[in-house]
Parts: C-alpha cells; sequence; structure tokens
C-alpha cells in the first residue's frame, strides 16, 4: 500500500486559504451545476409561496435568455466577478502565469485554439475567464471570451456564473458571431474599451481528459477541423495556446484505448456529453490522494497567430491544408518552449490523435 504524504502542521493561513479555494474550484465544477440544479427544483417544488414564484419568474428568464450565449454572452463578463481576491488565491496556488511570445494587434479578432484540455482547464480559466493572469494587460483591447456546451448556459445560477466570467456558446453560430463582430473603436458594441474578441476554443475538449495525466501531451486533434472551416470563412487568424503543467494537476488510474474503465467513462461521455476522467489528486492534510489539484505550476505560452485568408466556402483541401499549418505551429510552440516548463522535457512528446 502507497505510504501517505501528510501536510506539516505549521502551514502559513495564506497557504490554506490558497487550498480551501482550489477545493471550491473543483467541488464547484463537480457538484455545483447539478446541486444548483436539484436546489432550484427543490424550492420550484417544496419552497413556500415567495421562493415558487421567484422561481417561475427565473425560469421565464432563463426561457427568454436561452440564446444569451450564442448571441455573444455578457461581453467581457462582470469586471469585480472575474477580479474577486478567491480568484487570486487560486492562481496563486498552484501558481498560474501567462506569458505572451508575440503582440497581437487589437484591430481583428482572433481563435485561441488551447491543448491540453486537462481535467478542468484551470488555466484557461485562469488566464482567459479571469483577469489574474494580466491579459487584458499582455493584449490590450482584446477581450478573452472562453465558449463551452450550450447546456451549462442553461443550468439555474450556474448560467450565470458562466456569463459572469465572459463565457458563451461554443456553437458554431455562436463563435461565428463573435468573429464577425466590428472592430470599430467608435462601434456601440466596443463602448467598453475593446476593440477584438479573443475566442478561446479547447479544441480536444471531454475527450482528452480522458489521458489527463503528468507529461501525457496526447491531444485530441487529428479530425478535430471545425475552427479550421470557421476560420477560413470569417478570415480569423487561429491563435495556438499552451497550458504547460495543466496535466500534472491530477492522475488518474491506467485507462488505456478498450480497457474496462475507458469504455466506461466513453459511454459516458457519449451519453451525457461529459467525459468522468477518474482523477486523482490531493487532500486538504495530504498529499497523496483525493479531489483537489496538484500544486504545480501552470503557464500558459500564447504563440504566433496562423493567418488565413477569407474564404466564404473552403474546399476540404483548403481545410486540411490550414489544420497541417496549424499543427506545425502548435508543435513549434511546444517543442521551443517545453525545456522551460515540462520536467524530464527530453522524454515528452507532443503526440496527436
Amino acid at each position: 500500500m502507497r505510504e501517505i504524504a501528510w501536510a506539516p502542521l505549521n502551514v502559513p493561513l495564506r497557504r490554506r486559504l490558497e487550498t480551501l479555494c482550489a477545493f471550491g474550484w473543483i467541488s464547484l465544477f463537480l457538484f455545483g451545476e447539478l446541486g444548483m440544479l436539484f436546489f432550484y427544483l427543490y424550492l420550484l417544488i417544496f419552497g413556500g409561496v415567495i421562493a415558487k414564484t421567484l422561481c417561475i419568474i427565473y425560469g421565464i428568464f432563463i426561457y427568454i435568455d436561452r440564446d444569451a450565449g450564442v448571441n455573444g454572452g455578457r461581453g467581457q463578463g462582470v469586471k469585480w466577478f472575474r477580479n474577486l481576491f478567491c480568484w487570486k488565491l487560486f492562481q496563486s496556488y498552484f501558481p498560474a502565469k501567462l506569458h505572451k511570445t508575440v503582440d497581437l494587434p487589437a484591430d481583428r479578432n482572433y481563435i485561441f485554439a488551447t491543448f491540453p484540455h486537462g481535467v478542468l482547464s484551470t488555466g484557461c480559466f485562469l488566464s482567459f475567464a479571469t483577469d489574474t493572469n494580466d491579459f487584458y494587460i499582455h493584449y490590450p483591447g482584446i477581450r478573452s471570451r472562453v465558449v463551452t456546451l450550450d447546456f451549462h448556459l442553461i443550468a439555474p445560477f450556474f448560467r450565470e456564473l458562466c456569463l459572469s466570467w465572459g463565457v458563451a456558446s461554443c456553437s458554431q453560430q455562436s463563435i461565428v458571431n463573435l468573429l464577425v463582430a466590428p472592430n470599430d473603436s467608435k462601434h456601440p458594441y466596443n463602448s467598453d474599451g475593446y476593440t477584438s474578441n479573443a475566442v478561446v476554443i479547447i479544441v480536444g475538449g471531454a475527450a482528452e481528459s480522458l489521458n489527463c495525466r503528468p507529461n501525457n501531451y496526447h491531444l485530441v486533434l487529428k479530425k478535430r477541423k471545425g475552427f479550421c472551416r470557421i476560420a477560413l470563412q470569417t478570415g480569423t487568424a487561429i491563435v495556438p495556446v499552451i497550458n504547460f503543467g495543466e496535466l500534472d494537476l491530477f492522475d488518474q488510474p491506467p485507462n488505456p484505448p478498450g480497457s474496462r474503465l475507458r469504455r466506461f467513462q466513453e459511454w459516458v461521455k457519449a451519453t451525457t456529453g461529459i467525459a468522468p476522467a477518474a482523477l486523482v489528486g490531493r487532500g486538504f492534510f495530504q498529499y497523496s490522494f483525493g479531489v483537489i489539484p496538484r500544486r504545480k505550476p501552470i503557464n500558459t505560452v500564447i504563440g504566433a497567430p496562423v493567418e488565413v485568408e477569407k474564404i466564404d466556402n473552403p474546399s476540404k483541401e483548403q481545410i486540411e491544408a490550414l489544420h497541417v499549418r496549424f499543427c506545425a505551429a502548435l508543435e513549434d510552440l511546444f517543442e521551443t518552449h517545453k525545456t522551460k516548463y515540462v520536467e524530464n522535457y527530453e522524454n515528452v512528446k507532443l503526440v496527436l490523435e
């Protein structure tokens, strides 16, 4: 049996608070969405007159506002919410940092194709859905707009959190709406001071989370070409992004393709759209197991854009050609920076599945 590595008793209060925020984050995404749904239904069925009335009004609002994610969400989100102290504590827990390699002018829109997914895309969240990593300072005038599955933007209460982070739908219509938005600084759309959208797409999605384990950079990309088609249709440059350290936050039991565990995970994914990674992290008072992410550094590296010519109806060959160019840029970004952010980098390769 593996010996348990206990945490020391004299841990500073700041570090305890950081761990608490990390626990709150993972709990929010593992249990919060379903818990909020059940809480809403409980109030709707068993609550008093006032509670039921408020739930009915809120349900009507959700129905009326159901296309918010597709129509661009709520802009950059709520500034004070993106800057809550708990997100700063969560960022310093690892710590997580953002690294810019080139300047990006704010007179055009971008697709940020980010890898790897990991268990919960923690680096992506901190860098693009909060302001803790100073994205708005590194890239002035550019909004970072993370996109996600539609059902996250429908669930009661949870949807308000997502929209407050500036999250939008990952549907084609939503992404196109964000990419064809005007870049004129005098346009009312840009009254918040931003003139450009960076649509952040986690290309590998839930399928990639099943590969999550330290230094296992097996990316689900070979058959994911929809973002290339949209880039061509809108004439939008694609920016490769790698979250080094994302895979070090959790481990999971061996689940090679065809194994019983992998078949179960893929069945749940096919049924619900959610891939249940068998995550192994740490606990509050020991480092050997638990659901809290491990305290490992996350370094989000944003590469140079892959320029794209606008083609209204791109052919398969043109989509494939852009996909090949992007894969080459992603591999180059990985090989250039892995020496700084990956342990035993000589034995770590980028594998595209």
